[in-house]
């Protein structure tokens, strides 16, 4: 269902992502959170003082959780899919690490994943 009114400065909701990438199921994504980081590399005089550092991109990784569809597993560990996070970064690919299929009483079926950027 849509917004009843947006003025267009608020982004909401969340998103769908396809697991295989073109060939595979649909699932919404909730509580998605991507991770960044750096690795730093840190240099120092004969004194132990800071006198540089250099930044450097780490892996990216992330988590998710999945809405389960009524006919559909949960996907495969290795199984990869396409997403923008970032549109100055644009479509990055990423693999399923990890999955975890927790259950409770009077709920929706969902589960988590955990996935890693693929570089090459």
């Amino acid at each position: 269902m849509a917004a009843v009114s947006n003025d267009g400065s608020v982004q909401y909701g969340s998103r769908t992502v396809q697991i295989p990438a073109s060939t595979g199921d649909t699932f919404v994504a909730d509580n998605i959170e991507v991770s960044r980081p750096t690795n730093v590399i840190e240099q120092t005089d004969e004194i132990g003082e800071p006198s540089g550092q250099v930044l450097v991109a780490g892996f990216v990784t992330g988590s998710a959780q999945l809405q389960m569809i009524a006919s559909t597993d949960a996907p495969v560990l290795g199984e990869e899919f396409a997403v923008t996070f970032d549109a100055t970064i644009g479509s990055e690919t990423f693999i399923v690490s990890s999955v975890s299929q927790p259950e409770t009483k009077d709920g929706e079926k969902k589960c988590n994943i955990e996935f890693r950027k693929k570089y090459n």
